[in-house]
């Protein structure tokens, strides 16, 4: 978190600084950056003490006494960076961190209720922060509200699709904790393509392996059972006159065709995934089922598969759930796989306001 939270304000010391011609805003700003450099060194109190003299020559801007507050909470004295951060969220201009930071330390404080309260204070103001509703399902989970936390994460996927950590909360919750697997896996995917090559990425990447393993059961040459979903419900509407089926139903059926593809395989692999996720595909746009149920992952997964660039994306994505599989493809299909690679390190999927998936589009 310190990381992030420095380059966030150093970032925005510089772009305010931009604007002020007075020199005592100038030196406020000055004295800030070396201050900065000296809390990442370990000196907590002269930090603080360099950032109370930026915070009395630039009195209205809510960096300064944010940093102090950050300051405090390194230092463990919760009430103190408590008090100081309830001042720095009245300032008119300021940022949902200021919230993220205060609603954190108040959790941390076994102060969950106030946590919460701080954190739907902030979407009050930020009604489209991705990480206050991160934050607020996390606390929810504690509280063992899961059934909103999953609300807080899924509403964080609707307002900023490009924020990664409300996929991950909610993937591992479907995959982990709940029937319907099918969010879990598709969350979890779109995880993976925001936010690479991270330890969360890897964890992710496992989840959806095993997901997809125990949710196919190849019980014979001839019989096979898919379980990624038991939502059966089907809606009609009246306007429309016609009836609506769950996404999960056409999701289901096209996997156990897809599925018959590799009945000939003892176990799931990586290579029998990518001959299911493949032929899935292929039958689901045969069969024109993206016209009735759109779906980013699924058009991203036709464009690789017209590329030719799907198998070792598969590989690339389930490689932590069998490592081994994975070294042997890839040591056997070096140049594919570097390929693979070196297209898609300036080509991702985007992920954002006009393009994503969440659950309730198919609402």
């Amino acid at each position: 978190m310190k990381k992030i939270v420095t380059i966030i304000l150093v970032s925005s010391f510089g772009l305010s600084s931009i604007s002020q011609t007075k020199e005592d805003k100038n030196k406020a700003y000055e004295i800030a950056i070396k201050a900065i450099k000296v809390m990442d060194q370990g000196k907590l109190d002269e930090s603080i003490k360099m950032l109370e003299k930026s915070k009395k020559l630039d009195y209205k801007n809510y960096n300064y006494p944010y940093e102090i507050g950050y300051a405090y909470y390194l230092k463990k004295e919760y009430k103190s960076a408590i008090k100081i951060l309830k001042e720095v969220i009245k300032f008119k201009d300021n940022n949902d961190q200021c919230f993220t930071l205060l609603g954190n330390i108040y959790d941390i404080d076994n102060q969950p209720k106030k946590a919460i309260k701080i954190y739907e204070q902030g979407l009050d103001k930020f009604p489209k922060s991705g990480r206050l509703y991160f934050e607020l399902g996390n606390v929810q989970e504690v509280l063992k509200k899961y059934e909103n936390a999953l609300d807080s994460w899924e509403k964080g996927i609707s307002v900023l699709p490009s924020y990664p950590s409300n996929y991950h909360t909610a993937s591992i919750y479907y995959c982990k904790y709940s029937t319907e697997k099918i969010w879990g896996i598709l969350y979890g995917e779109l995880f993976i393509n925001i936010e690479r090559g991270s330890k969360k990425t890897e964890e992710i990447s496992k989840l959806l392996f095993d997901t997809y393993k125990s949710s196919i059961h190849i019980k014979s040459k001839t019989e096979s059972e898919v379980h990624f979903s038991k939502t059966t419900q089907i809606g009609f509407s009246k306007n429309e006159k016609k009836i609506r089926f769950p996404f999960s139903l056409p999701y289901e059926l096209t996997m156990a065709l897809a599925v018959t593809s590799v009945m000939e395989e003892k176990e799931i692999g990586i290579k029998s995934l990518n001959i299911i996720r493949t032929s899935f595909i292929n039958n689901w746009f045969e069969n024109k089922r993206n016209v009735n149920y759109p779906n980013i992952l699924f058009d991203w997964h036709k464009k690789l598969i017209d590329l030719d660039y799907f198998e070792a994306y598969n590989y690339w994505l389930f490689m932590k759930g069998n490592e081994k599989e994975f070294n042997k493809w890839s040591e056997e299909n070096k140049d594919k796989f570097d390929t693979f690679i070196e297209w898609f390190s300036p080509n991702p999927l985007i992920i954002d306001e006009q393009n994503n998936f969440q659950r309730l589009q198919y609402q």
